[in-house]
């Protein structure tokens, strides 16, 4: 027999409340997976930040030191040494590629195929090879080291055909200590800059359109420098012993 009590007692236990009452009571056992999904997710955040860090130490100790060591002979803080080195890497520039005599300035990117820091100058060459395309105005020399093989020489070539590629010679006395570096010079060999495109792990620079700015002012017939931009550390590599012969 049901009684009136009954009655109210399953019109409870069926009332929209109620059932939330009930389904909230059970929640928490059944939210444990993604307790533990959030759990793992903050470990694999943790590990990962980590692990930054600690590659991020040991990229600092492996590649950041000064463009110019201590230690250094003092030729490579010379500007009349530096300039007299590249007036002469010039005139042999000249010679192998007589069609870019005309040009008003010239750019020097100091290469070493084999050093891990060239990507972090990438966007600085990037930008004026793509201001200046041509090489009617502006020549850009890519100098290997002298111990670069003549085939890795060639493929350099191929794969900058914008570029001038030419490999250091002992005879240019060019005192070089790191790369990737660069110099900039105008029609009739005055340096206006020579030394790192930036410092720090990221070879960054205050004013991104430094080198640009500063090609620009030689081609209007403005003066600048000589400038040595030597004192700082980044990511830099030493630059190659040429006692080293070429190995094929």
């Amino acid at each position: 027999m049901i009684t009136p009590a009954t009655r109210n007692w399953v019109a409870t236990k069926q009332h929209p409340i109620f059932r939330a009452t009930i389904t909230m009571s059970v929640s928490p056992g059944t939210d444990i997976p993604g307790r533990k999904k959030t759990l793992l997710v903050s470990v694999l955040i943790f590990v990962w930040l980590a692990g930054s860090l600690f590659g991020l130490w040991w990229f600092q100790q492996q590649s950041l030191r000064p463009f110019v060591e201590a230690d250094a002979p003092a030729e490579s803080r010379s500007p009349d040494i530096v300039e007299q080195g590249l007036a002469a890497l010039l005139k042999r520039v000249s010679a192998e590629y007589p069609e870019s005599s005309d040009a008003l300035v010239t750019v020097v990117h100091l290469w070493n195929p084999d050093c891990l820091c060239n990507n972090v100058s990438a966007r600085h060459t990037r930008a004026i090879i793509e201001q200046w395309p041509e090489g009617d105005e502006v020549r850009f020399v890519i100098l290997a080291p002298e111990t670069l093989p003549e085939n890795r020489l060639a493929e350099a070539r191929k794969l900058n055909p914008n570029a001038l590629v030419m490999r250091a010679s002992a005879n240019d006395k060019l005192p070089l200590t790191a790369s990737p570096g660069l110099a900039v010079l105008s029609q009739n060999a005055s340096l206006a800059y020579f030394g790192a495109y930036g410092f720090g792990a990221l070879c960054s620079l205050s004013d991104e359109a430094l080198f640009t700015n500063m090609i620009e002012r030689l081609l209007a017939g403005e003066s600048y420098g000589p400038f040595l931009n030597i004192a700082g550390s980044g990511c830099f590599c030493a630059w190659p012993d040429p006692t080293q012969l070429p190995v094929e």
